[in-house]
């Protein structure tokens, strides 16, 4: 029985050392020093990033998570999202290709404004706008040509204002419209778009108004010209440069004037 009894509490203790050896261990990994990059200067948004802005530096295990870039190619010639200051790790979160950069977060927005125009799913591109894209505006109106009772009418076009920055695209119930002009729908493909389920819930609505950031007398134009006609949005391509059009039009016509007047005076 003495026996049975001291093998029972040789095994207990065995137990215990063998534990108190594997937390020791446990404990020393979770405290070795892992080497991580910070930022030496402050960064302003979207700005790439070269070897010259990271210094090394070590941090316990534990601290380390999933979200550090822990490799200087996994942080050289990628872009920041937003600003960095010295001293900040560095985060995949907020580093990206410039194709996904956010201009406005580098833009100086003092005299620009907000705008909003309806949009459905065929004049928005067919789903393929989203923030920070570049469009066109093209404006459709009519008119008559003039002469008492001619009962003659034009319709025309004209590309009004190039180069417009979109600010936010939204759908029919307010949420943030997503663009999955470029997912893949079926059972094959799962549904998913970079991992994400391209049905997504709440982002799943009809594409209902785009949002442009422009300045005061654009806005002005912009506003005229709904209340004259249609505007029609035109998507751009990276190495699209902008150029002045004639306009283009249909039927018997007078010429339409449109430019800046002065609209309303108290002289």
């Amino acid at each position: 029985m003495k026996t049975k009894q001291v093998a029972i509490t040789i095994a207990q203790m065995g137990a215990v050392i063998l534990f108190a050896g594997g937390f020791y261990y446990f404990t020393q990994k979770q405290m070795e020093p892992t080497t991580v990059w910070q930022f030496n200067r402050d960064i302003p948004a979207n700005t790439q990033i070269t070897e010259g802005d990271l210094v090394k530096t070590t941090i316990p295990a534990q601290a380390v998570t999933k979200g550090f870039a822990l490799s200087p190619k996994d942080i050289v010639g990628k872009y920041n999202n937003s600003k960095l200051v010295t001293g900040e790790y560095a985060l995949k979160k907020k580093l990206v290709d410039k194709k996904n950069i956010d201009p406005f977060e580098s833009m100086d927005l003092t005299k620009y404004r907000k705008i909003s125009l309806p949009i459905t799913y065929i004049d928005g591109l067919g789903g393929n706008v989203k923030r920070g894209d570049k469009v066109d505006l093209v404006f459709v109106g009519e008119g008559e040509k003039a002469g008492e009772g001619s009962g003659k009418g034009f319709k025309y076009s004209k590309a009004f204002l190039q180069d417009i920055l979109v600010y936010n695209v939204t759908t029919d119930d307010g949420f943030r419209y997503t663009d999955r002009s470029e997912g893949v729908k079926g059972d094959e493909a799962g549904d998913m778009q970079d991992g994400k389920d391209i049905q997504s819930g709440g982002e799943g609505g009809k594409l209902s108004t785009v949002t442009l950031a422009v300045t005061l007398d654009q806005a002005e134009q912009i506003s005229a010209r709904l209340k004259s006609g249609n505007i029609r949005i035109v998507g751009r391509f990276d190495d699209s440069q902008n150029y002045d059009t004639a306009g283009f039009i249909v039927g018997e016509y007078d010429k339409v004037f449109s430019g800046e007047g002065l609209a309303e005076s108290n002289k």
